[in-house]
């Protein structure tokens, strides 16, 4: 059954705050796609929500090319209206977490940012565009705060020099930039072992503010030889070796997952960096797919201690949760546009349609409505789907004009009744 002007009043009070950056007619449109998005779909495209909703293929396509609305007002709202709510706001134990991910676009070539590049979803090469995002995480939540739009180099005229380009560097640092604006109380940054070169990390600790990050085993850590008693630039290997042959007894245990983990730490600098940080050897795996035997973890807190480091870096997840979240439920890569403009829209309209969800259900808005509580975000998106249909049923019986549109190619009166109050 189509989406006949569906009011459901937990929705509406929702999106109830985003009329600002929207004329009327837009904000019609926007409300609908947002409902359409709670709908399933094998492939979500401006086609298959136009044959679902009560607007046309074209009110969509200028909806998302022509129309005058700003994506990143949109999404301070967003931001401003999960703050206002105990139960979706931020709390000053959270981190904030710095990773990208990739939509696989092998028959998209002319789409923007669309390049054979490494897809972060696939952990290979593929025709993919890329995004790096930003995300606050404390304990099992973790909130989307914005993203950044990759475009390779070769899009520029003079590649990584052009004034233009912008590497996933240089985005992690706006997004932190952004983060601090936007006044989100983070304790930490914590990112992955693509992401700390020296320049991030001065710049983070310029910033006055505290990260914690994993680091590749190629990089040069400076350590106090055991033997030798003298400063010494190391790689993992040697610096492993030398661990566990003179000071495997001055490891302290964290646990993590059910799992012993040996850590060694120590006061260290990274090569070709002047900021001061505290190194943590850890000897284990995070989990039966992980394929590293050693993770080395820095942090430019030197009071860090071995059991928090691990706890704290592993709400890094929280943002590997959320674009899992985005593409398998919200459609995240499903979009068929081909200018940043509109993929931008699009994908901060697929992460409204996740805080609709988490809003409802970290207030608990449902609890009344149905007999059985859902728990995860698909079975949310279904529920909520369900009262969009009881909405639209209602609508559909109440309205004359609408109900004879409807069955105008069903000429038997009685198919007609029998399908609407049977």
């Amino acid at each position: 059954m189509n989406i006949f002007q569906a009011r459901v009043t937990i929705i509406n009070k929702f999106l109830d705050n985003f009329k600002e950056p929207f004329s009327h007619k837009q904000f019609a449109a926007f409300k609908m796609f947002i409902y359409g998005m709670l709908r399933d779909y094998k492939r979500l495209n401006l086609s298959s929500l136009s044959c679902n909703l009560p607007l046309d293929y074209q009110q969509f396509q200028y909806f998302f090319s022509d129309s005058k609305w700003n994506y990143e007002v949109l999404n301070n709202l967003r931001i401003n209206t999960l703050r206002k709510a105990k139960t979706t706001g931020f709390s000053k134990e959270g981190v904030l977490a710095i990773d990208d991910t990739g939509s696989v676009k092998p028959y998209a070539k002319k789409t923007d940012g669309v390049a054979y590049q490494h897809c972060p979803s696939l952990k290979d090469e593929a025709y993919c565009n890329v995004a790096v995002g930003s995300c606050f995480v404390y304990g099992n939540k973790h909130l989307p705060l914005n993203l950044k739009f990759y475009r390779p180099q070769a899009e520029f005229l003079l590649k990584k020099d052009d004034p233009d380009f912008r590497s996933k560097l240089d985005f992690a640092k706006e997004l932190i930039d952004d983060a601090i604006s936007k006044n989100i109380p983070f304790s930490y940054a914590v990112f992955d072992s693509w992401y700390p070169s020296s320049d991030l990390v001065e710049f983070i600790d310029d910033k006055k503010r505290k990260f914690i990050a994993e680091i590749k085993s190629d990089r040069n850590l400076l350590f106090r030889h055991p033997v030798t008693k003298k400063a010494v630039w190391l790689q993992q290997d040697e610096l492993v070796r030398l661990i566990k042959k003179h000071l495997w007894h001055k490891a302290r245990i964290a646990n993590y997952k059910d799992a012993n983990l040996p850590i060694y730490g120590f006061e260290s600098r990274l090569k070709d960096c002047s900021v001061p940080i505290k190194a943590f050897v850890v000897f284990g795996r995070w989990s039966d797919e992980d394929k590293q035997d050693i993770h080395i973890l820095i942090t430019n807190d030197l009071g860090m201690s071995h059991k928090k480091v691990v706890g704290l870096y592993m709400q890094r997840w929280g943002i590997e949760r959320m674009f899992q979240e985005l593409k398998d439920t919200f459609y995240f890569d499903h979009y068929q546009v081909r200018h940043q403009e509109k993929i931008m829209r699009y994908w901060m309209l697929c992460i409204l349609a996740w805080s609709l969800v988490y809003w409802i259900k970290q207030n608990a808005c449902l609890l009344k409505v149905l007999s059985n509580n859902p728990s995860t975000f698909n079975e949310y998106k279904q529920a909520l789907f369900k009262l969009i249909l009881f909405s639209s049923y209602t609508c559909l019986s109440k309205n004359g004009l609408l109900y004879e549109d409807y069955f105008s190619c069903i000429k038997s009166n009685r198919f007609r009744k029998s399908c609407l109050f049977n």
